[in-house]
């Protein structure tokens, strides 16, 4: 059977050519291709067949490129999951991708299937199948209804969609990345680590962003407006680092006016924003020749449809997905095929387009989608809880913080009541951990009684 032509590319690239930085190390292409080849005969001997789901909750490193890369060449199904969740978030996931195998560093927090610890290497399988269904990659994102939902990926999306990003950034074989996004989301996988492969470039992997100086040889950078504030005070002291740089991509949150021309001020450079989610990979972006507008998320990528209808961005194209799964839901899609993303814009008179709300609930923490949905089911278990609401507020550093509204039923002192749900809420991932708690005797709900969290930030958290 035939490759794909996504996976074909890779494998054609020479092999000889600069891939991966990993924990200090370079790896040529043709080294990773070798390290999948022998991930997936190790994968095998556990029993992973193509076809088969497996969940992947790791740090960025060796051990998770090298999960990714034997998943890629047994044929099996990649489940990325945030490194810091919980056996609280893992538990309705694991539920719904049924994995053969989960690679984890805490198998205290699973149940009922099979875990290891560590990424092994056995006899290479070389032959790189076409994954059943074309499904090469599972993301769960977050949903307004508490639920992660299941997004199956395939290479026919990431190859259109990458083509048309390389096309807009004039991205070349010759770049470099600088990737310190974590590789269980969209921005970090697809247009990080995958973009890079696709087109023969290299990049450099870190853990995770610090504020130092860019390494050196690196052309290109991609992160979210924390990562920019926390380096600006490193760009005012060594500018001359920066201009060295030939591209600054910023997404996954709105870039904030002030801070771009502060890094522009800075550095020379104006970052370039783009949009996208994880149903669509990326939909708009400003380009690398022309007019970067800021506060806009540019223009939609040549084969992308978008529209604006009552106020809301929806999406058509090859590179959307077809649905969630193992949970589909009926309107997600219009009549006409459009995705319907949950987001308010408009286009300006050039043809730009501006992300001006999010018709979803989703707060986003330091570029990290959080449900307040999935933190509110966490915490209302809480013995003394009546109901509870949570919102997003806005930060400094991480854009918004999780903020929560809970109104108590009379049997536990406040004191100890706040007490008990800060200990509930370590049960959850640091980001959706609520910093900022008010206590109060009423939610605000419409005439139908659903609760109104737009409202919550001015009503329980004002003055």
């Amino acid at each position: 059977m035939p490759h794909p032509p996504f996976l074909a590319r890779w494998l054609a690239v020479d092999p000889s050519a600069p891939g991966l930085q990993i924990e200090g190390e370079w790896y040529t292409h043709g080294q990773l291709r070798a390290l999948g080849e022998r991930v997936a005969g190790w994968l095998s001997f556990l029993g992973v067949q193509a076809g088969d789901a497996v969940c992947i909750q790791l740090e960025n490193g060796r051990d998770l490129v090298a999960a990714h890369l034997g998943c890629m060449a047994l044929g099996a199904v990649r489940v990325p999951l945030n490194a810091h969740y919980r056996a609280a978030e893992v538990g309705p996931i694991i539920e719904d991708a049924r994995p053969k195998l989960v690679i984890a560093r805490d198998p205290s927090i699973y149940r009922g299937v099979p875990v290891v610890t560590a990424v092994g290497e056995g006899a290479p399988v070389a032959d790189w199948p076409t994954p059943p269904g074309d499904v090469t990659c599972w993301l769960f994102t977050s949903g307004t209804t508490g639920r992660a939902k299941g997004t199956p990926q395939t290479y026919a999306m990431w190859e259109h969609n990458l083509d048309g990003i390389a096309t807009r950034w004039e991205l070349a074989s010759a770049d470099r990345l600088w990737l310190c996004l974590p590789l269980f989301h969209t921005h970090g996988l697809v247009l990080g680590l995958h973009g890079a492969l696709l087109r023969g470039a290299s990049a450099i992997v870190s853990a995770r962003f610090d504020p130092i100086l860019p390494p050196e040889g690196v052309t290109h950078f991609y992160g979210v407006p924390t990562y920019y504030r926390r380096w600006l005070a490193v760009m005012h002291t060594h500018p001359d680092a920066f201009r060295a740089l030939r591209l600054l991509v910023s997404g996954s949150d709105g870039l904030p006016a002030e801070l771009s021309d502060a890094v522009y001020a800075a550095t020379g450079h104006r970052v370039l924003e783009r949009y996208g989610m994880t149903e669509t990979v990326m939909i708009a972006s400003n380009p690398f020749a022309g007019e970067r507008r800021a506060g806009t998320v540019g223009t939609p990528l040549d084969g992308v449809d978008v529209r604006i209808v009552d106020g809301e961005v929806q999406v058509r194209g090859p590179s959307v997905f077809l649905g969630y799964q193992p949970r589909p839901d009926a309107g997600a899609f219009t009549e006409d095929g459009f995705f319907r993303t949950g987001d308010a814009g408009e286009f300006d008179d050039k043809g730009y387009l501006r992300i001006v709300g999010r018709k979803k609930d989703l707060v986003i923490v330091g570029g990290v989608n959080v449900s307040p949905a999935e933190v509110e089911v966490h915490l209302a278990k809480v013995p003394g809880v009546a109901e509870l609401g949570c919102c997003g507020l806005p930060d400094v550093d991480l854009n918004e913080i999780v903020a929560c509204a809970v109104v108590p039923d009379g049997t536990v002192a406040e004191p100890e009541l706040r007490a008990a749900l800060e200990l509930a809420a370590k049960d959850l991932s640091g980001l959706k951990r609520p910093r900022r708690w008010a206590f109060v005797s009423s939610l605000p709900r419409n005439a139908m009684g659903k609760l109104q969290r737009a409202r919550i930030p001015g009503e329980a958290f004002a003055g």
